[in-house]
């Protein structure tokens, strides 16, 4: 009788999503979702996290986390290979509020100095 043998199935790291949003310093911030096995870790310009696993259970989580982590607003998720022509225009209207919200900023500092 022939042995069967099960495939191994490699628990690697794996991007699978992206979280755009705007920082407190109304730069357009760029974060990478990591994922392997349960646990999930952001990564970017604003640093690293790793979500506690109750945290690590999908898109909608992972951006409110991310919110709440770095400060950021209008943030949205697309995960990989999920980028398309309405994508692109969000990005791009949030790249507009991002440069309002940074001569906001600018402004305020100048006032203040």
């Amino acid at each position: 009788m022939a042995v069967r043998r099960v495939p191994r199935k490699y628990d690697r790291e794996e991007m699978v999503a992206y979280i755009h949003g705007i920082d407190p310093d109304g730069d357009v911030a760029h974060i990478l979702v990591h994922k392997k096995g349960d646990s999930v870790r952001f990564s970017g310009k604003l640093g690293e996290h790793k979500l506690a696993s109750s945290k690590s259970a999908g898109l909608p989580k992972w951006v409110q986390e991310a919110e709440t982590m770095w400060g950021l607003q209008e943030a949205i998720g697309i995960e990989k290979g999920g980028m398309n022509a309405e994508t692109l225009e969000k990005i791009e209207l949030m790249n507009v509020s991002a440069a309002r919200k940074k001569k906001e900023l600018e402004a305020a500092n100048h006032l203040q100095t």
